[in-house]
Parts: structure tokens; sequence; C-alpha cells
């Protein structure tokens, strides 16, 4: 039987190169990641012309890659009038947190128990380095090591459908962290509680991990409903 590596292979078994991205995957990859930065702001109204020229990308891909953040309930295509980034509601926020307690503490306990050596370095490092930068880098990038934080815990499950469910989660709930109505983030704190939870895992102890991740997401949401616009 053939080996699904032969199917991925060119002729004498050489590894066929992996074909660049097309314009419209790169302007859907483009802009939510300024829509998740709140370099567009939820609430804001975009053109397609604008969208086009922040990107230097045609029209069209930007057609399509929007078409396809609206399906993901990130925009909303308005004819005649533009492209609202949408703002999630204070509780549409509580129902992605309930989400998050339900399947990360599962997660947290099932990546101290099946993560590879490999995952944990790559753990121990987006740890390390967020600690490093966590007096002097810019939101935007201490926002992006926590996000990859939880989103290498999932993977190191070894569930890719877990995996992809909670990084369209935090995907979605990162946006909020960039407005000024919302002072709750606590870097020193997140810092705190993510060496917690890898602390855990390091020790392979899934009970351990799993009240980790539960704690972190509690204390998220008590920061959140404390300073939360009124």
């Amino acid at each position: 039987m053939r080996s699904p590596s032969r199917k991925a292979a060119g002729r004498g078994g050489r590894a066929v190169a992996k074909a660049p991205k097309n314009l419209s995957e790169q302007a859907y990859e483009q802009i939510k990641e300024k829509l998740i930065s709140a370099q567009y702001v939820p609430g804001q109204f975009l053109q397609e012309t604008q969208v086009s020229n922040d990107l230097r990308l045609g029209r069209t891909p930007v057609h399509q890659a929007l078409h396809r953040l609206q399906q993901e309930g990130l925009v909303e295509i308005i004819p005649r009038k533009g492209v609202l980034v949408r703002s999630d509601s204070l509780s549409e926020i509580f129902l992605a947190l309930e989400a998050r307690a339900l399947v990360e503490p599962y997660c947290a306990a099932q990546c101290a128990e099946k993560i590879q050596d490999a995952d944990l370095q790559a753990l121990r490092d987006l740890y390390a380095n967020y600690e490093e930068l966590r007096g002097t880098a810019s939101k935007t990038k201490l926002m992006e090591l926590d996000r990859q934080f939880h989103v290498k815990v999932a993977e190191a499950t070894g569930n890719r459908l877990l995996a992809d469910f909670l990084r369209t989660i935090h995907e979605r709930m990162s946006r909020i962290w960039f407005l000024p109505l919302w002072q709750f983030h606590d870097f020193k704190q997140t810092g705190n509680e993510h060496g917690n939870l890898l602390a855990a895992i390091v020790e392979r102890n899934p009970k351990a991990a799993a009240e980790a991740m539960s704690a972190h997401i509690e204390s998220l949401r008590r920061r959140i409903m404390e300073a939360g616009p009124g």
C-alpha cells in the first residue's frame, strides 16, 4: 500500500514545494490580523478600496476575503454603506469565556499527559519571551505571545479540532484587549498564571494543569466584570 507521504512527493520521491498562498488567502490573513489587533477598530466602517490600498492588493481578493470574514462573524457587509467591523457585546464575551472554561481545562490536562518534548520547549520559550518582554514590549506583541501560549497548549493535546475551535475563540477575544475602554489586562498577573500552568505541565500533572487553567480563565472573567464599560 502506498504510504501517505508518497502522495506529497514528486517523481523520485522528492518532496514537492508547498504552493504559495494565493492573493485571496493573503488578503484574508492580513485583514484578519488587523481585526484581531484592533488596527481596524470594532464599530469602524471600512471601504473595500481603503482596505485594498492598505494591503496593496486588488479589489477582488479583498472582496473575497471580506466575505469569508463575514461568515466568521468578524465583519458585516452592508450594501451601499461599506464593511462594518463587528463589536462583540459583553454577553458574547462571557459566552466565549464560558466555552473556554469548559474546554481549556480539559486541554490543559491532556497537554500535561501528552505533550512532546519539542512542544514543551516551545511552550517554555513562549513563556520566557513573554516574561522577558513584559515591561518593554508593545501590548500587541504581548497579546500575540499570550494567544500563542494558549494555542500551543491546545495543539499539544493532539486534537486538531479542539485546537482550531480554541484558536477561533482567542482570535475573537483578542480584539477587545486593544480598546481604550478595556483596561483589565494585567500582564504581570497573566504571566504568573501562565507560569503556574506551565509548572503543572512540566510536572506532567493533569489535575494541577486543569486547575491552573480554570483559575486563569476565572481571573480573566473577574477582571472583565470589574473593568468593563458601564
